[in-house]
């Protein structure tokens, strides 16, 4: 299970125009799509430079482009608040590990995406040894998304189509303006959760529940 950093540049992704490109990064905001280096060549090493230089930007690698991943603060809460009872959970029962935001998973299609919430399990790692490489060569049973102001249906929808061809079982996206969240499994149709539903783990994570109501209760302040 030993990957090795890709410096050489992908092909060149070709577009008629830009409104090809826009169209292919799921219609963002073009304020995400970075232009340094051009569009179609950059590399893992140019996003790595970004994810763990001085000037620290969250990036994703689609189709040679650098596209800054969607942010917001009330995201960021959420997700920390699902990525505690996923992370207690997993250490509780000795399951796996948990990763943030800013953890990388390399793609089937070269692509290099970053979930908020991550959890893989020990099935990934059978030698009992965290892997050395800044991108482990894994595949995360569970990813979840949490929605941000500047997050498209088809960005996300394309991000959620590359994590099933990797091998992922289980994603939740989670919408905060509703308080609500769409389930996929790998292989059925998705769920709608309602702000009065549980988020259950499945087969990925067996007896995992986490009301919505408790989840954005987290964030919120306890008033007596």
């Amino acid at each position: 299970m030993v990957a090795k950093t890709s410096t050489a540049a992908p092909p060149v992704a070709r577009f008629a125009n830009l409104a090809g490109l826009h169209e292919r990064l799921g219609f963002i905001p073009l304020h995400r799509i970075r232009t340094d280096p051009p569009p179609g060549t950059a590399t893992e090493a140019d996003l790595l430079r970004l994810l763990d230089g001085d000037d620290k930007h969250l990036v994703e690698l689609i189709d040679g482009i650098l596209v800054e991943k969607a942010v917001s603060t009330l995201a960021s809460a959420i997700g920390m608040a699902v990525g505690r009872r996923v992370g207690n959970f997993v250490e509780d029962h000795d399951l796996g590990i948990v990763t943030g935001a800013d953890g990388p998973f390399r793609m089937v299609a070269e692509s290099i995406r970053l979930p908020d919430v991550s959890f893989i399990p020990w099935s990934e790692l059978p030698d009992d040894d965290l892997p050395s490489e800044t991108i482990w060569p894994v595949v995360p049973a569970l990813a979840v998304e949490v929605l941000s102001p500047s997050n498209t249906a088809a960005e996300i929808d394309r991000k959620i189509a590359e994590l099933f061809e990797l091998g992922t079982k289980l994603i939740w996206v989670i919408d905060p303006p509703t308080e609500s969240a769409a389930v996929y499994t790998r292989g059925k149709k998705p769920k709608r959760v309602g702000p009065g539903d549980v988020l259950e783990g499945g087969k990925v994570l067996p007896g995992f529940r986490l009301p919505l109501s408790d989840l954005f209760a987290a964030v919120k302040r306890k008033r007596k």
